[in-house]
């Protein structure tokens, strides 16, 4: 019989069990790492994207090859709501990260509620970041058709 199909033991068992504090120390780590992840990614997409916003907007040879090529805002559109659609996704890959963590630090009853309710992301960040880039999206779809 090989090794791969044995029973744990339960000294062994117990020595991969980790204690409260350090379940609490990963999630806590966890939790406040995924917010500052998430705040970071937000400040690098809306730097991408307004940096490509500003660039369409003030390069006169921008314009000019959007308006001789109108075909291409046929691409242009669609690549920015899948970008948009992208950025949803992650925002809640961040969100159900934060809430899976914060539901694992609420079950260890280690600290007060309290304590975690800062370091979470809340439906009320997520919402209000999917929302500032679809008004973003929105004014650079608005430019794209404009031009």
């Amino acid at each position: 019989m090989s090794d791969e199909n044995q029973p744990i033991s339960d000294a062994v068992h117990q020595e991969l069990t980790a204690s409260r504090k350090e379940r609490h120390d990963f999630l806590a780590t966890l939790l406040r790492e995924t917010r500052s992840s998430l705040t970071d990614f937000m400040f690098r997409q809306t730097t991408v994207i307004t940096v490509l916003l500003g660039w369409g907007l003030s390069s006169k040879e921008a314009r000019d090859f959007l308006h001789t090529h109108p075909p291409l805002l046929w691409v242009f559109i669609p690549a920015i709501c899948f970008y948009f659609l992208f950025l949803v996704f992650w925002i809640r890959g961040f969100w159900q990260r934060s809430n899976s963590a914060y539901q694992g630090l609420l079950n260890l009853r280690y600290m007060p509620k309290e304590f975690y309710t800062t370091l979470s992301v809340t439906n009320l960040t997520a919402a209000i970041f999917i929302s500032a880039f679809f008004i973003l999206f929105a004014a650079a779809i608005a430019a794209l058709v404009q031009i």
